[in-house]
């Protein structure tokens, strides 16, 4: 192999481990980007269902509610007839 090419060779070498190191840290950098995005969905997304959540059971104690208070009328007007 002539000097020349060898040369160019060397000199392809250093831009390929250029190129890698380069693509290295944007890689780096892109997931640390994606990683902090998706934590903030999470918590957003999060609060959200927290609150949906929230809703969903103060729905359902207002149902049992008032499935307890017919309970209790169908009861009052068992015993009412038990009497009779």
């Amino acid at each position: 192999m002539d000097t020349d090419t060898s040369e160019a060779i060397d000199t392809l070498r250093a831009d390929i481990r250029d190129v890698e190191s380069s693509l290295r840290a944007n890689i780096q950098d892109v997931e640390s980007s994606l990683r902090a995005e998706i934590r903030n969905g999470m918590s957003s997304q999060g609060s959200e269902l927290r609150l949906h959540m929230e809703m969903l059971v103060e729905s359902l104690r207002d149902d049992i509610r008032i499935i307890a208070e017919g309970v209790v009328s169908v009861d009052a007007k068992v015993e009412a007839l038990r009497r009779k």
